[in-house]
């Protein structure tokens, strides 16, 4: 049970550490290409990915099958957000691998 927390924890804190960098990444190019900040919605999902730890905590400690719904729902709504911001600033990346 507590493995099972402990990888839950770590896949967290790998997309955190991703989207942080892509965040990172878009600023920068956004700053470039003279693009609006769309590169906020990545911490944004960051925001709500921190929120998912505290529903899995509360999964894992008080055996609430409640609690579910709450952590599939926020891992939906902060990874759809980061697939908006990639794609509004690595779309343009598809036309120059495809040629």
């Amino acid at each position: 049970m507590i493995l099972e927390f402990g990888l839950f924890f770590l896949g967290i804190l790998g997309l955190l550490v991703f989207y942080t960098a892509l965040a990172h990444l878009s600023e920068r190019m956004g700053e470039g290409m003279g693009a609006p900040k769309y590169y906020l919605l990545y911490y944004f999902a960051i925001i709500v990915l921190i929120m998912t730890i505290s529903a899995g905590w509360q999964i894992h400690y008080t055996s609430s099958t409640t609690s579910e719904d709450s952590l599939f729902a926020l891992l939906i709504i902060g990874n759809s957000i980061v697939l908006a911001a990639s794609y509004k600033y690595w779309w343009w990346l598809k036309d120059e691998l495809l040629k």
